[in-house]
């Protein structure tokens, strides 16, 4: 069934509380509780139904109880010890996605051009045990050779290297729990390389940052999004609020905070890594001569307060393995500073104006 709704009813879905995200839950069943959650989802929706006969914004109720009862189905299949079964069953709430698309940003610079200046600045935080001079591979994902270091992260499984950047300082130590005080902790600022024509790379990124909260933000006055910086104009477009709707579960079972890092196996995992792996099987089947990187941008979950700091975007490696270290499509999409201490800042914002004003960008 198509409904068609205003945008006022479109905000007054959001509205409820039960559907704000990052969601902290109780850590007893992760599919009863994705289910519970969208079967309020569904309801909420059909209440929109009555007095409206003509709207703005074209919901498929049918395609969103869909894409609900697969993304269950995957878990349960998951948690019954089936991987491959639940990614295949994934795969088929992809394609029901990929029908109908949210966002997805082209970071490739395809023409010629004598200077580009990318306002996009990144950052990635990395804690060391010496006060010693460190290089830029010190800073980049972890290399191949150390991959029995890479434990499960929310968008990677464990022992496959991924590149984690925010978009503030504070952000990234807040992922990773760093006092830059109390630890030895180095700091660099990330750059994508947009140059198509000279590097043969083609850059998308998934957007999964867009929170249902940040909807009912656009009119105020005080804006609630802060430093996230949600585009207003992106946001008011309608056929983005239909899509989003569609969306909404999968971001939702992206969102959940995890109960305890210390645990060797995280539900709240699931789906992200379901969809890091589909990911990458449509980097490696591009059938184009070029080398083609997909990231994901998504809001923090380490925390509610977290998930207002900005962005977090990871990318995964391509998992080709040459003489070098580095997985060798990261390493000519991105150029970054040289890392500097935190320590040596008297606090965490004149460590990242110091880096934004370093414009001595390399390869690793």
């Amino acid at each position: 069934m198509i409904l068609n709704i205003s945008d006022s009813e479109f905000k007054r879905i959001f509205t409820d509380e039960q559907f704000h995200l990052p969601i902290r839950w109780d850590n007893r069943d992760f599919a009863e509780t994705l289910r519970r959650l969208f079967l309020a989802y569904e309801s909420k929706i059909k209440e929109l139904r009555l007095g409206y006969e003509r709207g703005e914004i074209p919901v498929d109720a049918k395609r969103i109880r869909r894409v609900n009862n697969l993304l269950v189905r995957a878990v349960e299949q998951y948690l019954d010890g089936f991987p491959e079964t639940a990614f295949r069953t994934f795969g088929r709430l992809m394609m029901v996605l990929e029908e109908r698309p949210l966002k997805t940003y082209d970071k490739s610079v395809r023409e010629q051009f004598e200077e580009y200046k990318d306002p996009l600045n990144l950052y990635r935080v990395t804690r060391v045990t010496d006060n010693i001079p460190y290089g830029r591979d010190r800073v980049f994902h972890t290399p191949y050779y150390l991959r029995s270091k890479v434990s499960t992260s929310r968008y990677s499984i464990a022992g496959f290297p991924s590149l984690y950047l925010g978009t503030s300082l504070e952000l990234c130590c807040e992922e990773v729990q760093i006092n830059p005080h109390e630890h030895f902790t180095i700091a660099s600022r990330f750059q994508l390389n947009r140059d198509f024509e000279r590097h043969n790379i083609e850059i998308n990124v998934i957007e999964l940052g867009i929170k249902p909260q940040d909807f009912l933000s656009i009119d105020r006055e005080n804006n609630y999004l802060r430093n996230r910086t949600v585009s207003r104009d992106v946001l008011k477009k309608l056929d983005i609020y239909g899509a989003y709707l569609l969306w909404y579960p999968l971001i939702a079972a992206c969102s959940f905070i995890r109960v305890n890092k210390k645990d060797p196996f995280a539900p709240e995992y699931i789906i992200p890594q379901l969809l890091m792996q589909w990911v990458r099987i449509k980097m490696r089947t591009s059938k184009e001569e070029h080398d083609r990187l997909v990231g994901i941008r998504y809001f923090s979950c380490a925390s509610v307060r977290a998930s207002d700091m900005g962005f977090n975007y990871v990318f995964p490696s391509s998992g080709q393995q040459t003489t070098a270290s580095f997985c060798p499509v990261l390493s000519k999409a991105f150029k970054l500073t040289k890392p500097c201490f935190l320590h040596e800042y008297r606090d965490i914002y004149l460590c990242e104006e110091a880096l934004r004003k370093n414009n001595d960008l390399r390869f690793v």
